[in-house]
């Protein structure tokens, strides 16, 4: 039961009100004395670890045991704070400056501020908006920028341009001396980093490279398959790619250690990283249910030496095969073909091959789609003959029941029995189906992943082979095809079953709706072979049956 206040008990009455005041002066008064008597205690910034735990104290103070207060600093730790404090100041108070890069697949700008990459743009895609592909585009964050553990902001270079793909840049912090040298492959829009530190102290904890990508709704997808659209975090761990993916309004946080290759990955595109240095590093990756997805790989020597040296490869762009094999051997790990992925690398093989032919990814899927069904044709011949054995002996089948309906363990062994007479195989007419069902949801993977059919047009209408057909046109093909290739193949079911089954083209139709134009293509050209191949065979047949006939 609740009870509402009266008014002259009022919290927020005018005396409450003057008392709230009075202890805001006196605290923000107190604060602002200890901060001008003591400015050591007093960073600008917390020492923020990848958890989003503060990691690091002011050099040289402490705290009174249980209570969280500072303790009275010593006069060394005073002046070593004060130049931490100082040496961070000057960090985030240098101004910016640039070095742009440009060809005709990517553009990007080389910041100082951690020689990271910002306004990443990649001039060979668009989304559907019309829109150059952008990555990393985080306000106030930088692509592959480079950091020390301990310090929140990015080191400060200054960077001179050496050649027209080679950027050299250094940083000083106190005796540390850090020199980070770039070279972009012009043809891949890889970059190769060697960074070289000099008078390393031996307190050093390590150097940090930060990727930065924004979160977005997944979008696409229907109530038969799920949409091929997502992001996820990827790592390499003893040589297995391990993967988060990030799920609307959850959080996700992971560490990984030892990586030899991590990054941050969607549908057709991912800006990764490859290690070659001696030691691999950790990598934090994480997301709060709404924010970005940070991605900090923590360079972490096991012993410090005065001179030592960190090396990597860095790629930001589509997720071709072709392109991420020359990068590195190790970034074809980063595309995903699912359980049936040796599958799936293979028909995208035969795809490009079929490309390199016809030049169009359209004739390349038809011709991808024509091999597969002459592929597994012997065993569809094998499922036509067996279903046409197995109308032949239908009405013994009747027979059996009809005799052995009260009786059905006596039914199935009679039925065994008389299939094994007539050489005929219950699971015939299955085997050829099960074996496209592997090579079907492989291709389905291939042509909703394949960064090569992306906005590729076929001919007429479709205009992109990744998206769905605009005017349906493809699916209604296909329902139509379908239907006519149920009514000519032989059936062994009543005609109950028989009614329910002529559904099957209109239900499959609509499922058909919203999935990639490739592969509603790839359906469309399969159910078309069936239906010249049905025909082949009741020709073949007719004319065995004229030949029995004369002799």
């Amino acid at each position: 039961m609740s009870t509402t206040p009266e008014n002259n008990n009022n919290f927020l009455d005018n005396k409450t009100i003057l008392a709230v005041a009075v202890c805001a002066v006196l605290f923000f008064g107190w604060q602002a004395w200890m901060t001008h008597k003591y400015p050591e205690y007093y960073k600008p910034k917390g020492q923020v670890a990848a958890s989003g735990e503060v990691t690091g104290e002011t050099a040289g103070s402490g705290t009174v045991a249980g209570t969280g207060v500072l303790s009275p600093p010593t006069a060394d730790a005073a002046q070593a704070g004060a130049a931490a404090v100082a040496q961070e100041a000057a960090v985030d108070s240098t101004p910016e400056s640039v070095h742009s890069f440009e060809n005709e697949s990517v553009a990007f700008e080389i910041s100082s501020k951690g020689m990271g990459l910002q306004k990443f743009r990649l001039r060979k895609y668009r989304d559907h908006q019309e829109q150059e592909i952008k990555l990393g585009a985080v306000e106030g964050f930088r692509l592959f920028e480079i950091g020390v553990v301990g310090q929140s902001s990015p080191l400060d270079f200054v960077v001179a341009r050496q050649s027209e793909t080679t950027f050299v840049g250094q940083a000083r912090q106190g005796a540390l001396v850090i020199t980070h040298t770039m070279t972009v492959d012009p043809e891949t829009a890889k970059i190769d980093s060697l960074v070289r530190l000099e008078n390393v102290p031996a307190d050093f904890k390590g150097l940090t490279v930060k990727q930065v990508e924004p979160r977005r709704k997944v979008t696409g997808g229907n109530f038969f398959m799920p949409s091929l659209d997502h992001q996820e975090f990827l790592a390499e761990i003893d040589g297995s790619v391990e993967r988060l993916h990030i799920k609307d309004g959850e959080p996700v946080a992971h560490d990984y250690q030892a990586a030899n290759l991590w990054g941050i990955g969607s549908q057709y595109f991912v800006s990764a990283v490859v290690d070659q240095s001696a030691v691999m590093p950790s990598v934090r990756m994480e997301s709060e249910a709404t924010g970005e997805l940070r991605s900090i790989a923590t360079y972490a020597p096991v012993t410090v030496q005065p001179t030592m040296e960190f090396k990597w490869i860095s790629y930001a762009g589509g997720k071709s095969s072709a392109v991420l094999e020359k990068v590195n051997p190790e970034l074809v790990k980063v595309v995903n073909f699912g359980f049936f992925s040796p599958i799936g690398k293979v028909l995208l093989k035969v795809l490009q091959w079929s490309h390199g032919l016809v030049g169009n990814w359209g004739w390349a899927i038809i011709i991808l789609t024509v091999l597969v069904r002459l592929i597994v044709l012997p065993f569809n011949m094998a499922s036509y003959r067996s279903m046409k054995k197995m109308q032949v002996i239908q009405p013994q089948l009747q027979a059996l029941r009809t005799r052995y309906k009260e009786d059905p363990t006596a039914l199935n062994r009679e039925t065994m029995a008389l299939m094994r007479e007539q050489k005929v195989n219950p699971l015939g007419g299955c085997l050829p189906l099960l074996l496209q069902m592997p090579v079907f949801f492989a291709l389905y993977q291939v042509l909703g992943q394949s960064i090569e059919l992306y906005q590729a047009p076929f001919i007429f209408w479709i205009h992109d082979l990744s998206q769905k057909d605009p005017f349906f046109v493809l699916p209604i093909l296909m329902g139509v095809t379908m239907f006519v290739q149920q009514k000519i193949t032989p059936t062994t079911m009543d005609p109950a079953q028989a009614r329910i089954m002529l559904w099957m083209p209109l239900i499959f139709s609509v499922f058909t709706f919203g999935l990639p134009s490739g592969l509603t293509l790839y359906i469309f050209i399969s159910t078309l072979f069936g239906v010249i191949q049905q025909q082949l065979f009741m020709l073949d047949r007719k004319s065995n049956k004229v030949a029995v006939t004369k002799v």
